[in-house]
């Protein structure tokens, strides 16, 4: 009979073990933490990150002056939804000045936009590119 006790109560603090939930603060971030991580990237680290890994489909968004990831993009930096046409046309507008040759990094083509922006009127001051 002790025996049996013995193995129920061990059994019931198994399943009851399993069911415990650890709960973290998530203001005790440790350095380790992914530096991919879009919580913690500033806007700016995440336009470089997008257009980095995106590069390709931003530039074809760019050279047909809409889609995705040109709408994303513009949205990252803070176009308002309602100026994305405008910045669609523009980023094509601009397509030979964004990327003038086949070597064109992700890198570039930001401080070409955001050059070219900051010397529009539509668009001015209010990017996160820098």
């Amino acid at each position: 009979m002790k025996v049996l006790l013995s193995a129920a109560l061990i059994a019931a603090l198994s399943v009851s073990a399993a069911a415990c939930t650890v709960v973290t603060d998530p203001s005790s971030v440790s350095s380790a933490a992914s530096p991919s991580s879009s919580a913690f990237m500033s806007r700016q680290q995440q336009v470089a990150k997008f257009a980095s890994v995106n590069f390709d489909r931003i530039k074809q968004d760019m050279s047909t002056g809409q889609g995705e990831y040109l709408a994303s993009l513009a949205t990252l930096i803070g176009i308002e939804s309602g100026r994305h046409l405008a910045f669609f046309t523009f980023t094509q507008e601009k397509f030979a000045v964004l990327f003038p040759s086949d070597q064109t990094t992700a890198a570039e083509m930001l401080a070409a936009l955001d050059r070219e922006m900051r010397t529009d009127p539509r668009f001015g001051q209010r990017l996160a590119l820098s």
